[in-house]
Protein backbone atom coordinates (compact mmCIF):
# COMPACT_ATOMS: atom_id res chain seq x y z
CA UNK A 1 0.00 0.00 0.00
CA UNK A 2 1.34 3.44 -0.90
CA UNK A 3 1.96 5.92 1.91
CA UNK A 4 -0.34 8.94 2.20
CA UNK A 5 2.59 11.13 1.16
CA UNK A 6 3.17 9.09 -2.01
CA UNK A 7 -0.55 9.16 -2.84
CA UNK A 8 -0.66 12.95 -2.36
CA UNK A 9 2.43 13.42 -4.52
CA UNK A 10 0.92 11.24 -7.24
CA UNK A 11 -2.34 13.18 -7.16
CA UNK A 12 -0.48 16.49 -7.41
CA UNK A 13 1.32 15.22 -10.50
CA UNK A 14 -1.89 13.97 -12.10
CA UNK A 15 -3.62 17.31 -11.45
CA UNK A 16 -0.77 19.18 -13.13
CA UNK A 17 -0.88 16.95 -16.22
CA UNK A 18 -4.68 17.23 -16.35
CA UNK A 19 -4.31 21.03 -16.48
CA UNK A 20 -1.76 20.78 -19.30
CA UNK A 21 -3.95 18.42 -21.34
CA UNK A 22 -7.09 20.48 -20.84
CA UNK A 23 -5.33 23.47 -22.45
CA UNK A 24 -5.02 21.51 -25.69
CA UNK A 25 -6.37 23.86 -28.35
CA UNK A 26 -7.66 21.09 -30.63
CA UNK A 27 -11.20 19.74 -30.36
CA UNK A 28 -10.89 17.07 -27.67
CA UNK A 29 -12.38 15.25 -24.73
CA UNK A 30 -10.33 14.52 -21.63
CA UNK A 31 -11.07 11.83 -19.04
CA UNK A 32 -9.02 11.84 -15.84
CA UNK A 33 -8.61 9.05 -13.28
CA UNK A 34 -10.87 6.55 -15.01
CA UNK A 35 -11.28 3.12 -13.41
CA UNK A 36 -12.35 0.25 -15.68
CA UNK A 37 -13.02 -3.38 -14.83
CA UNK A 38 -11.63 -5.97 -17.23
CA UNK A 39 -13.37 -9.22 -18.18
CA UNK A 40 -11.35 -11.01 -15.48
CA UNK A 41 -12.50 -8.55 -12.81
CA UNK A 42 -9.12 -6.82 -12.57
CA UNK A 43 -9.41 -3.05 -12.25
CA UNK A 44 -7.47 -0.59 -14.41
CA UNK A 45 -6.90 2.88 -12.98
CA UNK A 46 -6.03 5.11 -15.93
CA UNK A 47 -4.59 8.53 -15.16
CA UNK A 48 -5.62 10.34 -18.36
CA UNK A 49 -7.31 9.57 -21.67
CA UNK A 50 -7.10 12.35 -24.26
CA UNK A 51 -9.39 11.86 -27.26
CA UNK A 52 -8.67 14.11 -30.24
CA UNK A 53 -8.65 14.01 -34.03
CA UNK A 54 -5.29 12.21 -34.33
CA UNK A 55 -6.17 9.42 -31.89
CA UNK A 56 -6.82 8.22 -28.37
CA UNK A 57 -3.93 8.92 -26.01
CA UNK A 58 -3.65 6.78 -22.88
CA UNK A 59 -1.34 8.60 -20.50
CA UNK A 60 0.31 7.41 -17.30
CA UNK A 61 1.72 10.12 -15.01
CA UNK A 62 4.80 9.64 -12.82
CA UNK A 63 5.86 12.24 -10.28
CA UNK A 64 9.27 10.81 -9.35
CA UNK A 65 12.41 12.74 -8.48
CA UNK A 66 15.86 11.65 -9.61
CA UNK A 67 17.37 10.32 -12.82
CA UNK A 68 15.07 7.83 -14.55
CA UNK A 69 16.74 5.00 -16.49
CA UNK A 70 15.71 1.80 -18.25
CA UNK A 71 14.86 0.28 -21.62
CA UNK A 72 11.44 0.00 -23.24
CA UNK A 73 11.39 -3.80 -22.88
CA UNK A 74 12.48 -3.83 -19.21
CA UNK A 75 9.95 -4.96 -16.63
CA UNK A 76 11.28 -2.38 -14.17
CA UNK A 77 12.71 1.13 -14.33
CA UNK A 78 15.30 2.62 -11.99
CA UNK A 79 15.46 6.07 -10.48
CA UNK A 80 18.64 7.39 -8.90
CA UNK A 81 18.58 10.23 -6.38
CA UNK A 82 20.67 11.80 -3.62
CA UNK A 83 19.98 11.40 0.10
CA UNK A 84 22.43 13.17 2.42
CA UNK A 85 25.10 13.22 -0.27
CA UNK A 86 24.76 9.53 -1.17
CA UNK A 87 23.26 8.07 -4.33
CA UNK A 88 20.21 5.92 -3.68
CA UNK A 89 18.44 3.74 -6.23
CA UNK A 90 14.86 2.48 -6.35
CA UNK A 91 12.99 0.43 -8.94
CA UNK A 92 9.41 0.70 -10.12
CA UNK A 93 7.29 -1.22 -12.60
CA UNK A 94 7.77 -0.13 -16.20
CA UNK A 95 4.78 2.20 -16.76
CA UNK A 96 4.82 1.55 -20.52
CA UNK A 97 4.09 -2.12 -19.88
CA UNK A 98 1.51 -1.14 -17.24
CA UNK A 99 -0.20 1.12 -19.76
CA UNK A 100 -0.47 -1.67 -22.35
CA UNK A 101 -2.96 -3.52 -20.14
CA UNK A 102 -4.98 -0.29 -19.92
CA UNK A 103 -5.00 -0.01 -23.71
CA UNK A 104 -6.27 -3.58 -24.09
CA UNK A 105 -9.15 -2.79 -21.72
CA UNK A 106 -9.99 0.37 -23.69
CA UNK A 107 -9.92 -1.43 -27.05
CA UNK A 108 -12.49 -3.95 -25.83
CA UNK A 109 -14.83 -1.10 -24.90
CA UNK A 110 -14.56 1.19 -27.92
CA UNK A 111 -14.58 -1.70 -30.37
CA UNK A 112 -13.47 -0.15 -33.65
CA UNK A 113 -9.83 -0.06 -34.74
CA UNK A 114 -9.19 3.52 -33.64
CA UNK A 115 -5.58 4.75 -33.36
CA UNK A 116 -4.56 4.40 -29.70
CA UNK A 117 -1.23 5.61 -28.34
CA UNK A 118 0.57 4.84 -25.10
CA UNK A 119 2.37 7.67 -23.30
CA UNK A 120 4.16 8.02 -19.98
CA UNK A 121 4.80 11.56 -18.77
CA UNK A 122 7.27 12.53 -16.04
CA UNK A 123 6.15 15.55 -14.04
CA UNK A 124 9.68 16.41 -12.84
CA UNK A 125 10.94 16.69 -16.44
CA UNK A 126 13.59 13.99 -15.85
CA UNK A 127 12.98 11.51 -18.67
CA UNK A 128 15.80 12.58 -21.03
CA UNK A 129 17.99 9.51 -20.35
CA UNK A 130 15.18 7.17 -21.50
CA UNK A 131 15.38 8.45 -25.09
CA UNK A 132 11.88 7.20 -25.94
CA UNK A 133 9.33 9.16 -27.94
CA UNK A 134 6.39 8.01 -25.81
CA UNK A 135 8.12 8.57 -22.44
CA UNK A 136 8.51 12.32 -22.13
CA UNK A 137 8.70 15.32 -19.85
CA UNK A 138 5.56 17.22 -18.88
CA UNK A 139 6.79 20.30 -20.75
CA UNK A 140 6.99 18.31 -24.02
CA UNK A 141 3.78 16.28 -23.78
CA UNK A 142 1.45 18.29 -26.04
CA UNK A 143 4.24 18.81 -28.59
CA UNK A 144 4.82 15.03 -28.79
CA UNK A 145 1.09 14.35 -29.12
CA UNK A 146 0.80 16.90 -31.95
CA UNK A 147 3.59 15.18 -33.89
CA UNK A 148 1.65 11.93 -34.22
CA UNK A 149 -0.53 11.46 -37.28
CA UNK A 150 -2.79 8.64 -38.37
CA UNK A 151 -4.30 7.63 -41.70
CA UNK A 152 -7.77 8.06 -40.27
CA UNK A 153 -8.59 11.19 -38.30
CA UNK A 154 -11.38 11.03 -35.76
CA UNK A 155 -14.43 13.16 -36.43
CA UNK A 156 -16.06 15.21 -33.67
CA UNK A 157 -18.86 12.64 -33.61
CA UNK A 158 -16.36 9.79 -33.12
CA UNK A 159 -14.58 11.71 -30.37
CA UNK A 160 -17.88 12.14 -28.53
CA UNK A 161 -18.83 8.48 -29.05
CA UNK A 162 -15.53 7.17 -27.66
CA UNK A 163 -15.82 9.52 -24.68
CA UNK A 164 -19.36 8.32 -23.92
CA UNK A 165 -18.48 4.62 -24.29
CA UNK A 166 -15.60 4.91 -21.82
CA UNK A 167 -17.53 6.96 -19.25
CA UNK A 168 -20.41 4.47 -19.43
CA UNK A 169 -18.02 1.72 -18.28
CA UNK A 170 -16.55 3.67 -15.37
CA UNK A 171 -16.24 1.60 -12.19
CA UNK A 172 -16.47 3.41 -8.89
CA UNK A 173 -13.66 2.03 -6.73
CA UNK A 174 -11.69 3.98 -4.17
CA UNK A 175 -7.88 3.80 -4.17
CA UNK A 176 -7.75 1.15 -1.43
CA UNK A 177 -10.23 -1.12 -3.26
CA UNK A 178 -8.31 -0.72 -6.51
CA UNK A 179 -4.98 -1.59 -4.83
CA UNK A 180 -6.52 -4.64 -3.11
CA UNK A 181 -8.02 -5.71 -6.43
CA UNK A 182 -4.58 -5.58 -8.09
CA UNK A 183 -2.96 -7.47 -5.20
CA UNK A 184 -5.57 -10.23 -5.35
CA UNK A 185 -5.18 -10.49 -9.13
CA UNK A 186 -1.40 -10.82 -8.73
CA UNK A 187 -1.85 -13.57 -6.13
CA UNK A 188 -4.21 -15.43 -8.48
CA UNK A 189 -1.76 -15.05 -11.36
CA UNK A 190 1.13 -16.43 -9.30
CA UNK A 191 -1.01 -19.33 -8.04
CA UNK A 192 -1.99 -20.18 -11.63
CA UNK A 193 1.65 -20.07 -12.73
CA UNK A 194 2.60 -22.39 -9.86
CA UNK A 195 -0.10 -24.87 -10.90
CA UNK A 196 1.23 -24.83 -14.47
CA UNK A 197 4.82 -25.43 -13.31
CA UNK A 198 3.71 -28.28 -11.05
CA UNK A 199 1.74 -29.90 -13.87
CA UNK A 200 4.70 -29.65 -16.26
CA UNK A 201 7.05 -31.17 -13.67
CA UNK A 202 4.66 -34.14 -13.44
CA UNK A 203 4.48 -34.22 -17.27
CA UNK A 204 0.78 -33.43 -17.23
CA UNK A 205 -0.62 -31.01 -19.79
CA UNK A 206 -1.83 -27.87 -17.97
CA UNK A 207 -4.26 -27.21 -20.80
CA UNK A 208 -6.20 -30.49 -21.10
CA UNK A 209 -4.76 -32.80 -18.40
CA UNK A 210 -3.32 -35.40 -20.80
CA UNK A 211 0.25 -36.68 -20.75
CA UNK A 212 3.26 -34.69 -21.94
CA UNK A 213 6.01 -36.43 -23.91
CA UNK A 214 9.51 -35.20 -24.71
CA UNK A 215 10.16 -34.63 -28.42
CA UNK A 216 12.92 -32.51 -30.01
CA UNK A 217 13.70 -30.76 -26.71
CA UNK A 218 10.04 -29.88 -26.20
CA UNK A 219 7.36 -31.29 -23.96
CA UNK A 220 4.32 -31.88 -26.14
CA UNK A 221 0.81 -32.92 -25.21
CA UNK A 222 -0.33 -36.22 -26.69
CA UNK A 223 -3.84 -34.86 -27.17
CA UNK A 224 -3.96 -31.09 -27.65
CA UNK A 225 -1.61 -28.49 -29.19
CA UNK A 226 0.14 -27.53 -25.94
CA UNK A 227 3.95 -27.59 -25.95
CA UNK A 228 6.71 -26.25 -23.73
CA UNK A 229 10.43 -25.96 -24.40
CA UNK A 230 12.30 -28.37 -22.13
Amino acid sequence: MKSSRAIKKGEEGENLIAEILDKDTSYHRLINNLVLLGDNGVSHQIDHILIRENGVFVIETKNYYGLISGKEEDSFRTRSYFVKGKVKKATFHNPLKQNQSHIRAIKKIIGKDYPIYCFVVFVQNNSASLDLFNACDARNLIQRINLLTSEKELSKSEIETINELLLAKEAYLNTESHVNNIKNAEKSRKAAQKEIRTAIEKKICPKCGSSLVLSNNELKCVKCSYKNKF
